[in-house]
């Protein structure tokens, strides 16, 4: 395990780089939905959360799968990512269930 490395050819850089336009364009969306009193701003901007939270979690799986092996963890920390991807899944799936609730 000493020698084993992944490269992540930057990334988790890019993928920083994208959560932050994202939240920035959240909050100006929530910003000029609240001046103009637009629901279809402040809806998308909900919609910009997610989209936020999901980046948020990928770039986390990303630092925590850097990490070396441990006693505990002998095959590492890069299981994180696929725990992340299955919890970014499973909350599409109940938001997308949500939605089908609220239309009946």
């Amino acid at each position: 395990m000493a020698g084993h490395k992944h490269s992540h050819g930057g990334s988790d850089t890019r993928l920083a780089i994208a959560a932050a336009l994202t939240g920035l364009f959240m909050v100006a969306e929530v910003t000029g939905g609240i001046i103009s009193g637009s629901l279809a701003l402040i809806a998308d901007a909900g919609h910009m959360l997610t989209d936020f939270a999901s980046l948020a979690m990928a770039w986390f799986a990303f630092q925590l799968s850097r990490r070396p092996a441990d006693w505990k963890r002998t095959y590492g920390f890069d299981r994180f990512q696929v725990i992340v991807a299955f919890a970014n899944g499973l909350t599409l799936f109940f938001i997308a269930g949500w939605i089908v609730f609220e239309a009946v």
